[in-house]
């Protein structure tokens, strides 16, 4: 398999809040459901199924 494959199976999104949850998206078949922060990154990576997410330009990283 090679690299371009394996990449294109991962999913990035687009989000505009400092905190998102992710459970693989699969329903039974994902994941535990984890929250990531962005903290002062543009994106996150979930540790699990490695869905990107990626803070939309003009959203703040900081909830509060």
């Amino acid at each position: 398999m090679s690299a371009q494959a394996t990449a294109s199976k991962f999913e990035t999104l687009t989000v505009d809040t400092a905190t998102v949850p992710c459970d693989g998206g699969n329903g039974p078949l994902g994941h535990p459901r984890v929250f990531l922060h962005f903290g002062d990154e543009p994106e996150v990576v979930c540790p699990y199924c490695s869905r990107t997410y990626v803070l939309a330009e003009g959203a703040k990283a900081h909830g509060h």
